[in-house]
């Protein structure tokens, strides 16, 4: 019996060292990851979705690289009237995520650089910022719903 609960203790001893280390296992690689996030819907829920996705990405590869290309209705995240997630985008940006902006979107809704959050990049075309990523090995992922 006194052996038993000696184990036991022991156990419930190293129970926080075996966490701790299965918490940092998803991080403590060292390859360098690069995500790009397609996203194009407007609503709000999209919106304050594709902001967690960014953070869910972060909270585990701390350092990986992030681009949000914004393309469609999704061009709204990024203007300023219309973000519903503007401190999100403020608050990564600062981090290092990027977001960019589709410039035929904006030549199609005659949307300005003016009337885009400071944070924002603008690119040529999504589609070709996506493609290039991809080529240059960046994982591709839709965000939103």
């Amino acid at each position: 019996m006194k052996i038993s609960n000696f184990k036991l203790m022991f156990c419930l001893l190293l129970l926080p060292i075996a966490l701790k280390a299965q918490q940092s296992s998803g991080t403590a690689d060292n390859k360098k990851h690069k995500i790009v996030i397609q996203f194009n819907d407007a609503d709000s829920l999209s919106q304050n979705r594709v902001g967690l996705q960014v953070q869910n990405i972060r909270n585990v590869w701390s350092n990986a690289d992030v681009e949000v290309v914004c393309l469609g209705a999704g061009l709204d995240a990024l203007m300023t009237a219309n973000s519903k997630i503007a401190p999100v985008v403020e608050e990564w940006s600062a981090k290092g995520v990027v977001f960019a902006a589709c410039a035929n979107t904006m030549r199609l809704r005659k949307v300005m650089k003016e009337d885009l959050l400071k944070q924002a990049i603008v690119v040529p075309s999504a589609v070709i910022e996506l493609a290039m990523k991809q080529e240059e090995g960046w994982s591709y992922f839709k965000g939103g719903k």
